[in-house]
């Protein structure tokens, strides 16, 4: 099908080109990447040349204020624009941009986001507006353009050509009557074709004022503008050339030439405001310009038969009008197969300039409006050999009979030819206002998430710059750029080794075979393909090959994992046995999920293997908060009673035991949050007493620890790797953590304030996860580095609160106020949801299981919910080649071929057609 996709590409006309309006090719800052703190710069580079004096750049902060010292200028040439910025802190950042194209004329917005220090840039930062692809009210002003210059050009050349050339000695008697109403048709016809010029003019500067929000004048003082001047004068020149040759009464060639040249010189000016003049490519130029012609030749030519030239041939005699009309057709035929012959000619080296990625093309907007020519053009053609082979064939045969009935058939078959032209003028004026596969393809890239691994390692002598795209299960490309500790060319090292192992599973290291792709005079440069079996952990070696010193190498740790949008999420319910208000989930690692209940005293056992509730009840109010530790037994809060129970794993007996009353002793305690630490104790929150008290079950004792700030509200218990108790101080918006031994309390000293840090969580990379209840994110702390980084959650209401870990490494949050759950891929920043079946679920905490799987507690429907993933294969990406790739060479080389040797024949069909009729007639 691609095949035949291409080989259609080859064959329309005419195509545009070049980049198709200035896109973003690359931002500094990069989009969605950090920036250092400090940073005072942005610069965005485009694909074509803009025009400053109507161009903007903006940066907004994360509250929609704009920070940038309004001083936007070119930075690299006309191809780059830069704006300066106050020393920007942490935090994210919009850039919008609106650029207008000095070639093509066209207004082009855009925007990017980036982060500064620790923030993390997630999917819902990133624009969510969808780019503009086709330019709809340019494609409108310059549609009738399109047809009225085809019009013109077509109906001059075709009469010079065609009709100018053809023997008219049959048709003596009758040609004075011809000639005076070919005369009269033919400026009817390119009279049509003028006022259509010149209207189109006057819509695209009245859409480039409004565009610009600008005068005529300023307009007029663009480069598109100087080229409209142009066009408009050539065009009053054409409305004067037309009332000149209407008073002549009677065409000749002598008196068709100053509207040829003219008309050849204005499909000039659309190649200078196209996207051939994009490219900077003189041959992208010139072949632009040999398209418009075709067209001209084509569609033109066809208006010019069936509006012009029939209805004069129509005046004469019966007899007369069949066989000239007859003799008309192989003529005709002539010019097209010409035509359709340089297209295939010129068709795979313009696609050459545009684009050279078959998949690219076929993906793409671009490429379906391609497909909608394809369709429209195939249509012209097979009416083409319709006339060829019935109309022409029957008619000659019976044109010894004087039976011949050509006219009429030709009549209505090109009426239907002309109108299929026109709507492939249509489609062109799309695709010369619309955005190539590249551009599309960067804009889609530019409004999503990126996705790929890109690494720094040093060994002892050597830096290797690693990146791995789409870094999935599956085929990806890798890249490895070797160098010195300072950056520059590692002397003697000429080749670099790649082995990819996953010891879980046996798979011993297989190397990657690695070519050379740049490098010239800097750090080397490799490339190949590295293929991950499936997710999970990977091990990545690279070694740089030295021939004097000894080689030099590094290991990567990678995880491999699918994208959310790579992962389907099935949701299943199970209601409780009874009326109750579970609250808090716990997977306990036997293959059982316990819930709290907080309307009656007792805790839930829920069975995995069988599906079915058990009842722990105790004496008590509720249950709320739920812990487990190191043999298993399970320990909940009750906090209306101020105790604390645990449930014995193996006898299911349950005993509490009371807290002590802390000071001050006036108010009743408010334990909270629970946690068991590696060494058996158990910690509790005690919200309202600024403080967390320990027990210990050995000694049956407690302790109590207080926080430093008056206020704190302790609210979330988590324990590191290293069996500190971090809390969370809910009052104060601060986290902190508690050394087992003595009892030592440090607070993380930051100038963030969290807003209502409610819940705490460890990843697995031992990164620490911080709900912000209130603050509408989830922030994660690096406990080695000190650094804080803030995810906005999608809803401005939804009150995240608990959180777990899938198998993937994502992380889960719930928003107890809106009925879906959040999940956040931490390695690629993007952001994906799961709706909740239950209306009003109130969901406030999750677990995950041994599985992997996320349950979930909806306490107002009485139900717990499991959220179960399976991978679904993701979609082969671009610049990752693999077996079954079409190369844009192995289509375009056979067509051009194939192309050449069938306009060849038809050449001669058409030339021993047009020998053999006229003898006839």
């Amino acid at each position: 099908m691609k095949a035949l996709a291409m080989l259609l590409v080859l064959l329309v006309v005419p195509l545009p080109l070049a980049a198709a309006h200035p896109f973003t090719e690359r931002t500094v800052p990069d989009s969605a990447a950090n920036a250092p703190v400090g940073t005072t710069e942005v610069i965005v580079y485009f694909s074509e040349p803009i025009d400053i004096e109507f161009s903007e750049m903006k940066v907004f902060d994360s509250g929609g204020e704009q920070i940038d010292n309004r001083d936007a200028a070119y930075h690299e040439g006309e191809l780059s624009i830069i704006s300066t910025t106050p020393p920007l802190t942490d935090g994210t950042y919009t850039v919008t941009t609106k650029v207008l194209s000095k070639v093509d004329g066209h207004l082009v917005p855009g925007a990017f986001v980036f982060g500064v220090g620790d923030a993390i840039v997630t999917s819902g930062d990133l624009p969510q507006k969808g780019a503009e692809l086709v330019f709809l009210p340019e494609a409108a002003a310059r549609f009738p353009a399109l047809v009225g210059q085809t019009i013109v050009l077509g109906a001059a050349i075709s009469s010079i050509v065609v009709w100018g050339t053809q023997d008219k000695r049959p048709i003596r008697a009758g040609l004075g009557i011809v000639s005076a109403f070919h005369h009269g048709r033919f400026m009817s016809l390119t009279g049509v074709g003028l006022v259509l010029v010149f209207i189109s003019g006057i819509m695209m500067m009245a859409i480039q004022t409004v565009r610009l929000e600008a005068s005529p004048i300023d307009v007029v003082q663009t480069y598109f503008g100087t080229v409209w001047l142009a066009r408009m004068a050539m065009t009053i020149a054409l409305l004067g050339i037309w009332f000149w040759m209407d008073r002549a009464g009677a065409l000749s060639g002598k008196n068709l030439v100053p509207m040829l040249a003219v008309s050849l010189a204005l499909i000039s000016t659309t190649t200078m405001i196209g996207h051939g003049a994009a490219s900077g490519e003189a041959g992208a130029i010139i072949l632009d310009y040999i398209h418009n012609l075709v067209a001209a030749v084509w569609i033109g030519g066809i208006a010019y038969f069936v509006f012009a030239l029939l209805p004069a041939l129509g005046r004469l005699q019966d007899d007369s009008k069949e066989r000239m009309s007859l003799a008309m057709v192989p003529r005709f035929s002539i010019a097209f197969v010409v035509s359709v012959g340089v297209v295939i000619v010129t068709g795979p080296t313009l696609m050459w300039f545009l684009e050279s990625d078959v998949g690219l093309i076929t993906g793409s907007l671009f490429g379906q409006l391609i497909m909608l020519k394809i369709g429209i053009a195939s249509c012209m053609v097979g009416l083409g050999g319709y006339m060829q082979i019935c109309v022409q064939k029957r008619a000659e045969a019976a044109l010894g009979s004087g039976k011949a009935r050509v006219h009429r058939r030709l009549g209505r078959s090109l009426k239907l030819d002309a109108a299929l032209g026109i709507a492939l003028l249509g489609v062109v004026a799309l695709l010369t206002n619309g955005t190539l596969p590249a551009g599309e393809i960067q804009r889609a890239d530019a409004a999503g998430v990126r996705y790929g691994f890109e690494g720094m390692e040093f060994s002892e002598n050597a830096r290797f710059d690693v990146g791995i795209v789409p870094f999935a299960a599956g085929v990806n490309a890798i890249t490895v750029s070797v160098s010195g500790l300072d950056g520059n060319r590692l002397p003697d090292s000429e080749q670099v080794r790649v082995k990819v192992s996953n010891p879980s599973r046996n798979i011993s290291p297989i190397e990657v075979p690695m070519e050379r792709v740049g490098g010239g005079g800097g750090p080397a440069e490799f490339a190949g393909e590295v293929t991950f079996g499936f997710n999970g952990r990977w091990l990545v070696q690279v070694e740089a090959l030295r021939a004097e010193n000894p080689n030099e190498s590094r290991m990567l740790d990678l995880l491999v994992k699918p994208r959310l949008s790579d992962i389907r999420m099935d949701v299943t319910e199970y209601d409780l046995p009874k009326d109750s208000k579970p609250l808090y989930p716990l997977y306990d690692g036997d293959g059982s999920l316990w819930v709290s209940d907080a309307s009656a005293p007792r805790v839930w056992e829920f069975s995995l293997d069988t599906l079915e509730f058990t009842e722990h009840a105790f004496d008590g109010v509720g249950s709320t908060f739920l812990t487990i530790d190191g043999d298993g037994d399970v320990w909940f809060v009750d906090g209306v009673r101020n105790q604390i129970g645990v449930i014995d794993s193996q006898t299911s007996e349950i005993t509490t035991r009371t807290i002590p009353k802390l000071d001050p002793t006036i108010s009743e305690n408010t334990p909270l949050a629970i946690q068991a630490d590696l060494d058996g104790d158990v910690w509790v929150a005690v919200i309202n007493k600024d403080k967390v008290v320990r027990y210990m079950p050995g000694s049956g004792e407690f302790d109590e620890v207080a926080l430093p700030d008056r206020g704190s509200l302790p609210f979330a218990l988590a324990i590191d790797g290293e069996g500190r108790v971090w809390y969370t101080a809910s009052g104060t918006g601060k986290i902190g953590y508690i050394e087992p031994d003595g009892g030592i309390v440090t607070e993380v000293q930051s100038d963030i304030i969290l807003a209502g840090p409610e819940a705490l969580m460890f990843g697995e990379d031992g990164e620490l996860w911080v709900s912000e209840h209130t603050g509408m994110a989830i922030t994660r702390y690096d406990p080695v580095l000190g650094t804080f980084g803030r995810v906005a959650v999608p809803y401005p209401e939804s009150l995240p609160f608990g959180m777990a870990a899938d198998r993937y490494g994502n992380i889960w949050f719930a928003q107890h106020v809106i009925d879906s759950i959040g999940v956040y891929d931490p390695h690629a920043g993007s952001m994906a949801e799961v709706p909740i079946p239950t209306q009003t679920s109130f969901v406030q905490f999750l677990e995950s299981d041994g599985d992997g799987n996320v349950w979930y507690v909806a306490q107002e429907a009485g139900k717990i919910g499991m959220i179960q993933m399976a991978e679904v294969p993701a979609p082969a990406m671009q610049g990752v080649s693999g077996g079954a790739e079409l190369r844009y060479s192995e289509v375009a080389s056979p067509l051009i071929a194939l192309g050449i040797l069938a306009s060849s024949l038809f050449y001669v069909k058409a030339v021993n057609d047009k020998r053999r009729i006229g003898g006839l007639v």
